[in-house]
């Protein structure tokens, strides 16, 4: 076990590779945040909507966006992540292997909405994945985007987790955007920007998980409304 308390860097990909085997279970304050707020501003209704989940993960939002009766589509870049996802998804959903630094794996205009839940701060290039984005939508559909806020790293924090056979803090890598990055990267990306919201640690929050007491009235999850354009 290692004594020094810098954290391994990894790719993005290897980093949640490793992730993946605890996951569902770090009971992560960030992503609890980020599904309370989901339903607030996504469509309830979905019947037969196809829907691209950039970033699926192990499918937690592909399966919330399937229990309302969307067709998904879950695009992530950790083999890792897809094969828990595959595990606990529904046949509606179909889960694709691809690296986002490359185009989507997506015709134009494939989908009604796209949804990147908790994804922005490993994303490099984010002109060019809002682009793709906006591509792949239907004129009109929804772009829903969140993402970790720039404010918590003011914290300290980053996605990270502690490797349980070796103790060691494990962080994918990621990119210190500000808001006003996010702002122009999809204002010049052809998306429309439709609202903009940022949501605080609560003290109910801290309250299911404790971890979130220091961010308690402190910005934590930033989310971007958008509508395609053609």
């Amino acid at each position: 076990m290692r004594t020094d308390k810098n954290p391994i860097i990894l790719s993005t990909e290897e980093g949640y590779d490793r992730w993946s085997e605890i996951y569902d279970t770090n009971h992560n304050p960030l992503t609890r945040l980020d599904q309370l707020v989901f339903f607030n501003h996504f469509p309830t209704t979905l019947s037969d909507s196809h829907v691209g989940d950039l970033g699926c993960g192990t499918g937690r939002v592909s399966n919330m966006l399937a229990a309302k009766g969307a067709l998904v589509t879950g695009i992530d870049g950790s083999q890792g992540m897809l094969n828990k996802a595959r595990e606990r998804s529904p046949e509606t959903i179909t889960y694709q292997h691809h690296n986002f630094a490359s185009p989507l794996p997506c015709d134009d205009q494939t989908f009604d909405h796209v949804v990147s839940c908790l994804v922005l701060e490993h994303i490099e290039d984010l002109q060019t994945f809002f682009s793709e984005a906006n591509r792949v939508c239907k004129p009109g559909g929804m772009i829903y985007l969140t993402g970790m806020h720039p404010g918590m790293m003011l914290k300290g924090n980053e996605a990270n987790f502690t490797d349980p056979v070796t103790g060691d803090e494990v962080r994918p890598k990621g990119y210190a955007h500000e808001i006003s990055d996010f702002v122009n990267a999809i204002q010049n990306s052809g998306l429309k920007l439709v609202e903009m919201h940022e949501y605080n640690g609560t003290a109910a929050l801290a309250k299911d998980f404790p971890k979130a007491n220091k961010y308690l009235d402190w910005p934590m999850l930033v989310c971007f409304i958008c509508r395609a354009n053609p």
